[in-house]
């Protein structure tokens, strides 16, 4: 005979059980204690944090035997224990995601009228309901516009968006949470001393952190890890198992990165994939470990972090040092890093990784040497920024050495310029600074080609309140300078800058044109995707040469 998984072994079979969520079991037991019940109910929430468990209380609660509306469900009465057993014919599960047509909703409405044959109510509990296709939601519409008084539904989903109105308007919703770190924890704990097993409570800490909120998931990694017949389970084995990798390295590898240590950091990367660390999990450590870093660094309250106290004090030392914008970059390129994953290169999986550390490290150079924060309104700084102050952020690279796409950092400032007044220093700095954002918003909001023209700008520059981009190539200077193409990425400046910045576009070495006028071929046909290709080619050191 198989063994009864844990998570089912220890459902929960009362509302007091339902870890995370006294904010629903209250409710509900008020409500049954008045007498309140009502004919819908919608649970939304993440997976694993008790929707079904909690229908399945209140169909036994409200089907129970006990005189005493307090003491229900008993768990003892015949009707508590046929539920508990799953063979109590008027509960009704459904799953949504595999009975999801008309043709099952108008079964249910066929069958609805009937009464129950042995409980007081007749519950329904939809699983997933945001599956049910359109024609289902209306024909359930109906039957929960006017259903027969001995029926219940509870339906169960974790997209709640996807839900009709009409079907929200007529449920009493109840929103499950996220299930804490440390109360995951402590269930665990309690569930070992009722196996009569033990571990470390590190171990339980590091189980419930990866479970992110999901107790089911959390008590299915304790059984799995429960498997391997340690004594008592460490934090080694949990580490080992999933695929953890220890805090420490990853503090050590944001310590190579704040030092733009490239050696260190790509021995220390290679070393952690040579030990067998699964990529993905790798990428979402150091998300994770960023993400601290900048809380720490702009919240300075460490302990809503729930990180243990050796993590705590090192990110409290490394968001001393870093600026936001260096952070937000790094966040951008590892959060990249996460989804490039998905193609992995054969022989060298951990590429887009040690790209992102490397991109990630440069720009953070030129974001701590400017010390720019990431939202600041142009004129703020430009309070803070002494006049003769003429510092821009020093370029990543040198723009002919490596491909647009590899570019890590803001574009140049524009050589030989006059002197500028505060105003135009605190804008430049603060376009300097959000450029890299900047670029990446612009695929969405003005489309890839506009995109692909913008990374091909060598040198920016502020002039009174226009902000200047000097490109390498006419062809992306005049498509960013289409009048319709401007207008978008002005409005995106705006959004970004909190302030207005008209967007001139010229050559490099260019003199700007009279305020009104068109740079070049700016009126012309827009670049084709040849065009394009082109350009990158040449920008890679292709000799391109025209046949016929």
């Amino acid at each position: 005979m198989t063994a009864q998984a844990l998570y089912r072994k220890w459902r929960s079979q009362t509302f007091e059980e339902v870890v995370g969520q006294e904010h629903v079991a209250l409710t509900l037991r008020n409500a049954l204690r008045d007498g309140h019940i009502s004919h819908a109910y919608l649970f939304t929430g993440p997976r694993g944090t008790g929707k079904t468990s909690m229908a399945r209380i209140l169909a036994k609660a409200i089907n129970c035997l006990a005189a005493d509306p307090a003491a229900r469900p008993c768990n003892a009465c015949r009707i508590c224990v046929a539920i508990t057993e799953g063979r109590q014919l008027d509960l009704i599960e459904i799953d949504a995601a595999s009975n999801r047509g008309i043709d099952e909703i108008r079964d249910l409405r066929e069958k609805i009228g009937f009464r129950p044959t042995e409980a007081r109510f007749k519950v329904y509990i939809i699983d997933e309901v945001h599956m049910l296709t359109k024609e289902a939601f209306n024909a359930l519409l109906k039957t929960l516009e006017e259903p027969p008084p001995h029926a219940v539904f509870v339906l169960a989903t974790t997209e709640p968006d996807r839900v009709p109105e009409t079907v929200r308007s007529r449920c009493q919703r109840f929103d499950f949470r996220r299930i804490p770190t440390a109360e995951i924890a402590a269930h665990l704990a309690e569930i070992l001393a009722r196996e009569g097993s033990r571990a470390e409570p590190e171990a339980l800490t590091a189980i419930a952190r990866r479970a992110t909120g999901s107790m089911r998931d959390a008590v299915s990694l304790l059984d799995q890890l429960l498997s391997y017949g340690d004594e008592v389970l460490t934090l080694q084995r949990v580490e080992s198992v999933l695929g953890l990798v220890d805090a420490q390295a990853i503090g050590q590898l944001v310590d190579c990165l704040a030092r733009n240590d490239a050696a260190g950091g790509l021995t220390l990367l290679n070393r952690l994939v040579a030990e067998g660390v699964e990529l993905g999990q790798l990428v979402d450590q150091i998300i994770a470990y960023l993400r601290a870093v900048l809380f720490a660094r702009l919240a300075h309250a460490p302990e809503l972090l729930d990180l243990p106290q050796d993590v705590a004090q090192t990110v409290a030392r490394q968001a001393a040092g870093w600026s936001p914008a260096g952070l937000l970059h790094a966040l951008q390129e590892f959060t990249e890093a996460r989804n490039a994953l998905r193609d992995q290169i054969p022989g060298v999986p951990q590429l887009p990784i040690e790209l992102a550390f490397l991109r990630s490290a440069a720009g953070t150079a030129d974001a701590q040497s400017a010390r720019s924060e990431p939202v600041v309104q142009p004129a703020a700084v430009a309070a803070a920024a002494p006049a003769a102050d003429k510092s821009v952020a020093r370029p990543a690279h040198q723009p002919a050495a490596a491909p647009a796409v590899a570019q890590s950092g803001p574009p140049a400032a524009a050589p030989h310029q006059p002197a500028a007044g505060p105003g135009e220093v605190g804008l430049r700095q603060a376009v300097q600074a959000h450029w890299e954002r900047f670029v990446a918003a612009a695929g969405k909001r003005c489309g890839v080609k506009v995109q692909a023209a913008l990374r091909s700008v060598k040198e920016l520059d502020v002039v009174g309140d226009t902000i200047v981009l000097r490109f390498s190539h006419a062809f992306a200077r005049d498509l960013v300078n289409q009048a319709e193409n401007r207008s978008q990425v002005e409005a995106l400046w705006e959004e970004m800058l909190k302030t207005r910045a008209p967007v001139r576009c010229a050559l490099l070495g260019e003199a700007l044109a009279p305020t009104g006028a068109t740079s070049g071929q700016a009126a012309a046909r827009p670049p084709s995707d040849d065009e394009l290709f082109l350009n990158d080619a040449r920008n890679l050191g292709a000799v391109v040469t025209r046949l016929g």
